[in-house]
């Protein structure tokens, strides 16, 4: 019992302080009265652990007035400065890598192009200069770096940072992708799929800090999807949940690298509508013809938006969330159509529901995944602070 004791207190030591960064994150500006009333954790505990996140830097006193004269009330507010994340996104195609400050702010971004290369060894040596530099600008700022976030296609396996058998990544399949990189750069390192991370951007910088439980859909060179409920990310038992391009739309259709056929990925992917299209091998190209008014194309077109409103109708009424977030490589083609696209799916929900129905674009654009793989890291100091602190390079 002795040798456990120690751990034990630890653990909530550190479940204590995450109840309180959270706390101040959600309301912003708050004093140490009000953290007593939301917590329920004695003054005396709220005082010992905000000095400790006060000699860490994580936040900072304010005052402001408190309506009487003379007197002023003392706010606690995160230091947003005073570390800085580092966050990779790995694309089937390019890369990029940025750094931000604790409130998802990029302060410096880089972009690269990885077309036709399949050794993952040789894609880190192209994001290797980059990462380099941004370290020694956190370096500069005197900003520690807390940790390495990163994006990249899925399945993986979190236990052992290797990636399983994502669809249309060649070369990927096995690579120990955590490993690698906290060997090459010395950073504690945070992984997950890019559908899930764009969902992360969303819930702690985005749309997710007014919506609790939120879907992100990515669809680019595949389909993925991201849940957010309860404010928490949900991974399922074999890491497949969300998993929202898998979803049948076709019984008996094309057999879809999951192994299911007639997925939703197989018709509504950028390489699934180029197929159905066969009128060219760019999706540039297709929605070219589609303005000129190509009947092939045309006809294409209307298929995909059938496919994008059957599955969105099926994820709301399977989730059941407060909003769905669409983005991804393919979505800013389909903007134009995102009133149509919000019509289409009320008219086949519930009644009672079609005025709570919010269909948007995601926050953060082309950047959506790096700001993910921000929001990752980001995530575990508010859920794991002592832990994820006692990672960081200074």
């Amino acid at each position: 019992m002795t040798t456990l004791k120690p751990v034990y207190l630890q653990k909530v030591k550190q479940h204590n302080m995450a109840d309180i960064l959270q706390k101040i994150w959600e309301h912003e500006s708050i004093s140490r009265v009000e953290l007593v009333e939301l917590t329920g954790l004695t003054s005396g505990t709220i005082t010992n652990l905000t000095q400790e996140l006060l000699q860490t830097g994580l936040i900072r006193e304010s005052e402001t007035s408190s309506g009487s004269v003379g007197r002023k009330r003392v706010m606690l507010k995160l230091r947003t400065d005073r570390y800085m994340i580092i966050g990779l996104d790995i694309g089937r195609t390019s890369f990029e890598v940025v750094l931000a400050d604790l409130a998802g702010r990029m302060i410096k971004s880089v972009e690269g192009n990885t077309v036709g290369i399949r050794n993952p060894e040789q894609v880190l040596d192209l994001v290797a200069p980059h990462l380099e530099s941004l370290k020694t600008d956190a370096t500069d700022k005197k900003s520690p770096v807390i940790g390495l976030g990163v994006s990249i296609p899925g399945p993986m396996d979190k236990k052992t940072g290797k990636l399983l058998s994502p669809p249309n990544f060649p070369g990927w399949e096995g690579y120990p992708i955590q490993s690698a990189l906290e060997r090459r750069f010395g950073l504690n390192v945070f992984i997950e799929d890019d559908a899930r991370t764009s969902a992360l951007a969303e819930r702690w910088y985005g749309l997710g800090r007014k919506a609790q439980d939120l879907l992100f859909v990515t669809m680019g060179m595949g389909i993925g999807g991201g849940v957010v409920a309860k404010g928490e990310l949900v991974v399922g038992s074999n890491g497949l949940y969300g998993q929202v391009g898998h979803i049948t739309l076709l019984p008996g259709g094309e057999i879809c690298a999951c192994g299911n056929e007639g997925c939703w990925e197989t018709v509504g992917s950028i390489p699934g509508i180029l197929r159905r299209w066969s009128g060219g091998n760019t999706i540039d190209g297709f929605f070219q013809a589609v303005r000129e008014g190509d009947p092939a194309a045309v006809q294409c077109m209307q298929e995909t938006l059938y496919y994008l409103e059957c599955a969105l109708t099926t994820l709301f009424n399977t989730y059941d969330p407060d909003v769905i977030v669409l983005g991804g490589k393919l979505y800013p083609y389909l903007t134009m159509h995102l009133s149509e696209i919000r019509s289409r799916v009320k008219a086949r929900m519930y009644a009672f529901v079609r005025d709570r129905l919010h269909i948007e674009s995601a926050t953060f654009g082309a950047s959506q995944n790096a700001v993910g793989a921000v929001a990752l890291v980001f995530g575990a100091l508010l859920n794991e602070p002592l832990q994820t602190l006692a990672g960081t390079k200074t």
